[in-house]
């Protein structure tokens, strides 16, 4: 049967509270002191990972403000190649059409020049044809030989005139 002993029960009690004591001083201290560090290293790399964050994201602003920078002067520049672009078209369009003018100038002149050649060379032709003709007919006596070479002289001014054409 059970029996209940006050010695046994307050010997108990005394042992327990000494294990306590013991185990507070020596065991729970420690845990409790590693368990304070774990907590501080803990709160310091929340700390630690909240700086960074706001770093990061300071970091990400800048960013974001040089891609808009970036943006603007890319802008800028293919606005400013546009317009040198335009310039430099414009330039070799008036430049090309100066040329062509000046080609059809000279095309002009070349074919006056070649016109005025052969004008001159038509009339000394007609100079010898008529010396020609005029000697031929100083040289006949009779004016039926005089009316008959006239008529041969037309004619072949009209052949030469032509282009060889009767």
């Amino acid at each position: 049967m059970l029996s209940f002993d006050w010695f046994n029960f307050i010997c108990m009690i005394i042992n327990l509270l000494i294990l306590y004591f013991l185990m507070k001083k020596f065991l729970f201290g420690r845990v409790d002191d590693i368990l304070k560090k774990r907590k501080e290293e803990i709160e310091a790399d929340y700390r630690s990972a909240s700086k960074k964050a706001e770093e990061a994201e300071g970091i990400r602003a800048e960013y974001e403000e040089k891609l808009k920078g970036i943006s603007e002067e890319r802008e800028k520049i293919i606005h400013d190649a546009d317009q040198k672009a335009n310039a430099e078209y414009s330039r070799i369009v008036e430049d090309a059409g100066k040329r062509a003018e000046d080609i059809i100038r000279k095309a002009k002149a070349q074919a006056e020049h070649d016109n005025m050649l052969a004008m001159k060379e038509q009339e000394k032709q007609i100079e010898q044809l008529v010396l020609s003709a005029a000697g031929k007919i100083a040289a006949s006596s009779s004016e039926a030989d005089n009316a008959r070479l006239y008529d041969r002289f037309l004619k072949e001014t009209k052949k030469t005139a032509s282009g060889g054409q009767a």
